[in-house]
């Protein structure tokens, strides 16, 4: 495993050499996979690949585990070298859908080598045909690009841009009838002419484009929705066969006593073939942006974004960027790593030359983050309020893929932002990015108003013995207008505020003669109508007896006691004092 510190070097040498790369430090390296062998293919980067990059693309190859962080600090020279021995120990996820795979494949296509008209080559994947005189026909795709295979649950999806190409290689052999040279009729087979006259790239309802030969670049435009990108190879065979008959043949000496006549003709077959790639295009459709200002702080702005997409990232400005749950990794193709080669009587196995690469989007975390830019003496440009969306199991990767996903996520079709740094003009436009290369729109950020200032007044209407009645009145600060939505809380009470912004709350009999209550309105990025939150404090007053029940309590009392008094003045009286001594005896 690598050091912190190799983790570092490993950072500082990629960005210098324009790597774009998220590190997940410590995650466990994958165990090694016998197939891994084969994976990163051998003739190295080329057709323009960065290569610091290239070793990143295979992250199905063979993971070496437990390298000493000296192979990193102390004798590694370049970034190439640390890259290389980097992704020969982990695999290194991207925070972009990067364009090094496209530009790979488009230039590796051109390493495909036919095999001539007796020997076909092909990748180990293909579907063959078989004909009567073309045999081991195939088509294969080896790239539809830009795209991104998305994992999630138990589900993989490719993902297109309306706009694109479609890679494909196409070959074949042709099984020419062995000569018969006895008897008085006599035939010869060869060759006339083959060819891979069309090939065509096509969805269930048209066709999009067209080539011919071994290997096609094939362009589409405009595509909406799920799709069967077809693409169908047409192989076309012309024989010469020579048939010759002798007009006077003798059997018994096996010779031709006579002429012979020669006819030609030219058998002709045609074999097709396809291969098929579903895939989704990836469109933003349905965004919008709506933004608000607060009247009691001018400098705090909110933005509520729907991305209309799964995105990959939400540019604000020039200097803030929401990271989404996705992060992204290139791997060889499967069926790819060896190319079969087949003739009438013997069929090989080598390496393959064509090592077409994918881009893959994995959940890595469970909602979008905002890359922290905050110091000691600034906030961060945005903070997230609340993402939500729709809720997903994250996917098992294969163990050839070393980097870690999440158990569940939420795709974030929405996002709530606020910024006490950045202008609200900032906010005017918002560019989402895609998980595709090249998907990417900018959306117009509309002004939803002003989230008006609130004050909550709390007064006891009554309080005994057994609670207090309070009534709670919201209203805005500036025009006195009544609140009536949102609702107030004292406690574990809450209570809607009625058409006169009011709410009352019987509470039981508390300890304290302190009664706190908060205004919670409604989410500015959910509500219709804006407010900011209120606080409010009310102080019970002591529970004193009024004037008029002192005199009923004296009354009261006096009734009670004066004729117990009397009593006992008379019992006295009558003995003379002698009893209670209430009086002095003569």
């Amino acid at each position: 495993m690598t050091t912190p510190r190799a983790i570092n070097a490993a950072l500082m040498l990629l960005i210098a050499s324009g790597g774009a790369v998220f590190l997940a430090v410590g995650v466990a390296v994958a165990q090694p996979n016998p197939s891994s062998d084969t994976a990163i293919p051998a003739d190295g980067p080329d057709y323009g690949v960065n290569e610091t990059r290239f070793p990143l693309l295979w992250s199905d190859d063979l993971d070496q585990q437990n390298r000493s962080s000296d192979e990193f600090e102390e004798t590694v020279s370049s970034a190439p070298e640390f890259a290389t021995r980097l992704a020969g120990s982990t695999d290194v996820p991207f925070e972009k859908p990067i364009d090094d795979v496209e530009r790979w494949n488009s230039g590796d296509l051109q390493d495909f080598d036919p095999g001539g008209e007796k020997t076909s080559i092909h990748p180990k994947r293909a579907h063959l045909e078989n004909g009567l005189y073309i045999r081991d026909a195939y088509t294969s795709i080896a790239a539809v690009q830009p795209s991104t295979v998305l994992h999630s649950g138990n589900t993989s999806t490719q993902y297109i841009t309306p706009d694109g190409e479609v890679l494909a290689i196409a070959d074949y052999r042709v099984r020419v009838p062995d000569d018969d040279t006895s008897g008085s009729v006599r035939h010869h087979w060869s060759i006339a002419d083959t060819a891979v006259d069309t090939v065509v790239l096509q969805t269930d309802s048209w066709v999009l484009d067209a080539d011919r030969g071994h290997r096609s670049t094939l362009e589409y435009q405009g595509l909406s929705g799920a799709q069967n990108l077809t693409v169908e190879a047409t192989v076309t065979a012309r024989l010469r066969h020579e048939t010759r008959t002798c007009t006077d043949y003798n059997s018994t000496i096996g010779s031709c006593e006579g002429s012979w006549e020669t006819e030609v003709d030219y058998p002709t077959e045609q074999v097709t073939t396809t291969d098929s790639r579903h895939a989704v295009v990836a469109q933003i459709n349905d965004r919008g942006g709506k933004r608000v200002t607060f009247e009691n702080d001018p400098t705090h702005t909110g933005v509520v974004i729907h991305p209309g997409t799964r995105w990959a990232a939400i540019d604000v400005g020039s200097d803030a960027r929401l990271r989404g749950n996705w992060r992204f990794y290139s791997a060889g193709v499967d069926g790819w790593r060896t190319m079969v080669s087949r003739t009438e009587t013997e069929t090989t196995r080598t390496n393959s030359s064509v090592r077409p690469a994918q881009l893959h989007a994995i959940p890595t975390q469970k909602r979008p983050d905002m890359p922290s830019k905050a110091t000691e003496d600034a906030e961060p440009p945005l903070v997230i309020e609340e993402a939500w969306g729709s809720k997903h199991a994250g996917p098992s990767l294969s163990s050839a893929i070393a980097i870690p996903t999440v158990d569940n996520y939420t795709n974030a079709t929405s996002i709530a932002v606020r910024s006490e740094t950045l202008p609200a003009a900032t906010f005017d436009e918002v560019t989402v990015h895609g998980i595709v290369r090249g998907q990417s729109e900018t959306i117009s950020v509309t002004d939803n108003g002003t989230v008006r200032d609130t004050t909550l007044e709390l007064t006891v209407l009554e309080t005994n013995s057994s609670g207090t009645l309070v009534q709670a009145t919201v209203t805005e600060t500036t025009t006195g207008n009544p609140v009536t939505t949102g609702q107030v809380e004292i406690g574990s009470q809450s209570a809607a505020l009625n058409a006169s912004g009011m709410a009352v709350f019987e509470l039981e009999k508390q300890p304290s003669s302190l009664i706190d209550g908060q205004y919670v309105p409604a989410d500015w990025w959910r509500a219709d109508q804006l407010y900011s939150a209120a606080e409010d404090r009310a102080t019970v007053p002591p529970n004193y007896p009024t004037f008029q029940k002192l005199v009923q309590l004296f009354l009261v009392t006096l009734l009670w006691f004066l004729p117990v008094a009397l009593a006992v003045y008379g019992f006295d009286y009558l003995t003379g004092g002698a009893v209670l001594g209430l009086r002095d005896n003569p």
